[in-house]
């Protein structure tokens, strides 16, 4: 049986033409029988932890949408904020966006939810967002992530984790599995993996260190900084930037 909770977001306007449109909702769902939790979120900041023990899914969600006239507020939160946490089978999905739905308010292109969710740590995750800073911690479980823009930072995840990246810095530490990252533009660093590390990356700084497995790497642009791989390192392209690969007790390939 599918069960469902979804909350009506209110605001407060304060006196006057204009006001700042903001509001903190709180969700939870049972965590019973779910395995997974998928996120499908806007634009506004992410922040997932793994909790050992927990029972429910919690949620809290800050909804801010500035410069929204007070006349306009019941039609803006009716067209324009979705904010749901259900369950479908053994997943749990959580959809925390601001539409655009009827006509475009000019106003509310900088809205944006922020999301602050904690999940036992032994659920897997399943993430596509659109922009705004991104951390996951604390998972014992795999983890997946679709980001248009904004950095991410994932850390301590007792699974594989696949990193599908549009813009924006790309942090990973402490891994005990594989990682693969696709990133298209910016800073990339990669330490504490216990498994292979797969990187395709188009332009931006990229820095590997404490790898269990194999590194391989397909680099466009920036430089590429390589250290203490257990396995072989395999370059296939190192695009226009500097190579430094020390402390590899492989193989070091290059396919350029």
């Amino acid at each position: 049986m599918k069960k469902t909770i979804v909350f009506i977001v209110l605001c407060v306007a304060s006196a006057g033409a204009l006001s700042a449109f903001e509001t903190t909702k709180t969700l939870r769902l049972p965590a019973q029988g779910v395995l997974r939790l998928d996120i499908r979120a806007g634009a506004g900041s992410l922040t997932v932890t793994g909790r050992e023990g927990l029972a429910a899914i919690e949620v809290k969600a800050g909804v801010v949408a500035p410069d929204v006239r007070d006349k306009d507020m019941e039609e803006y939160i009716r067209d324009h904020v979705e904010l749901t946490l259900e369950k479908r089978g053994d997943v749990a999905v959580l959809v925390g966006r601001i539409r655009e739905k009827g006509r475009l308010f000019h106003f509310g292109d900088s809205a944006r939810v922020d999301l602050t969710v904690t999940v036992p740590k032994t659920m897997a995750l399943d993430i596509d967002d659109g922009s705004g800073g991104m951390v996951v911690e604390d998972i014992s479980a795999a983890v997946r992530i679709e980001d248009g823009s904004g950095a991410i930072r994932v850390v301590r995840v007792a699974g594989n984790v696949r990193i599908d990246d549009g813009s924006g810095e790309v942090v990973v530490e402490g891994v005990e599995g594989n990682l693969a990252i696709d990133d298209g533009s910016g800073g990339l660093e990669a330490s504490d993996v216990t498994g292979d590390v797969t990187i395709d990356d188009g332009s931006g700084e990229v820095l590997v260190r404490r790898v269990g497995g194999i590194v391989t790497v397909d680099d466009g642009s920036g430089g590429i900084d390589i250290e203490d791989v257990e396995k072989d390192v395999r370059l296939i392209n190192t695009g226009s930037g500097g190579v430094d690969v020390s402390g590899v007790k492989g193989r070091v390939i290059r396919s350029l």
